[in-house]
């Protein structure tokens, strides 16, 4: 089987690099030539990620069409998440008779959607999504990890788990693929508030507070999207927010540490999912009446310009609310 990987930033050539690994013939489009070249010839990704060196069952392509003639039945998506309905909707025909993983973490602000949502508009084809907590030069360098592969369709998402899951990079079935979808999305934005928290120097309880406050959030916004509850407690959920807010090659903590730090460049922000996904958050919560008041600080500081102090201070000393 050839498996095909779209998107060559870091994760997206983690995956190629990974089931490459494993000896599975892999098809990897780039939008940049520069890329895929560097990939072919030098075997390895110095633009997003350098470093790593590339199997040799792996072969990059920056022509989208010629990729779709050589890939076979399973594909990753691994476009970033407010450019997918486009991509999508331009080769909905090539990716119907398909079986799309869907790699990326997001929601589309136009829309409000969570991807699996848009992808069911625009090709309403065999649709699954993998999440969970693992950092892409980690999975790369063949380190331990573990995720969540969810589909509507138990038997052929166990079957995918089965043909894809490996001692290094372990993978469980899910039917929840709004649950790990919203936990994929939403803990970027946690990672930012922690991130700033840490920049300010506030201590791990407060790191611990937000995180455990942040998981409440994201699992109430879930269950109000359709969710199962105890998807949030599992790997595309608590996992996925703990590494995310805590691990040092997350870049969504990364921009909150320098905006905390006051070191962090306005153009800075972004290159991170976390600050897109929250203006689509922030707009999500309101329509649905959910109360997410990190997410809420989140929006005042990248988007507003609010002082990260004052505005942390106030979310981390807010009254006590019965639940």
């Amino acid at each position: 089987m050839i498996l095909g990987v779209l998107g060559s930033g870091s994760w997206g050539s983690a995956i190629a690099v990974h089931f490459g690994r494993l000896g599975f013939k892999v098809i990897q489009w780039c939008r940049e030539e520069d890329v895929a070249e560097s990939i072919n010839r030098e075997r390895e990704n110095r633009r997003y990620l350098p470093g790593i060196s590339y199997p040799d069952t792996v072969e990059a392509i920056s022509d989208v069409e010629r990729f779709f003639k050589r890939v076979g039945d399973v594909i990753f998506s691994v476009i970033p998440a407010q450019f997918s309905r486009d991509f999508w909707s331009r080769f909905k025909d090539e990716l119907k008779r398909r079986r799309v993983i869907c790699a990326s973490k997001g929601i589309e602000i136009s829309s409000l959607n969570l991807l699996s949502q848009v992808y069911k508009e625009v090709v309403g084809g065999k649709y699954f999504v993998l999440s969970g907590p693992t950092f892409a030069r980690e999975v790369a360098k063949g380190l331990p990890s573990a995720a969540v592969v969810a589909g509507e369709d138990k038997e052929e998402t166990f079957a995918l788990v089965n043909m894809l899951s490996s001692k290094i990079f372990r993978l469980y079935s899910s039917n929840d693929v709004i649950g790990v979808e919203t936990g994929g999305a939403m803990k970027n934005v946690v990672a930012i508030a922690a991130g700033i928290s840490d920049g300010m120097g506030l201590g791990n309880n407060a790191r611990a507070a937000l995180i455990t406050r942040g998981l409440h959030e994201i699992k109430n916004l879930g269950v109000r999207l359709g969710a199962q509850e105890r998807t949030f407690y599992g790997l595309s959920g608590m996992g996925d927010l703990i590494l995310t807010c805590t691990g040092d090659l997350s870049r969504n903590r990364q921009f909150g540490l320098s905006i905390g730090k006051r070191t962090g460049k306005v153009d800075e922000k972004y290159v991170v999912e976390g600050v897109h996904t929250v203006r689509a958050a922030v707009e999500l919560a309101k329509k649905l009446n959910v109360e997410m008041p990190i997410a809420e600080a989140v929006y005042s500081v990248v988007h507003d310009g609010k002082d990260p102090e004052r505005v942390m201070v106030e979310l981390l000393s807010r009254p006590v609310k019965e639940e």
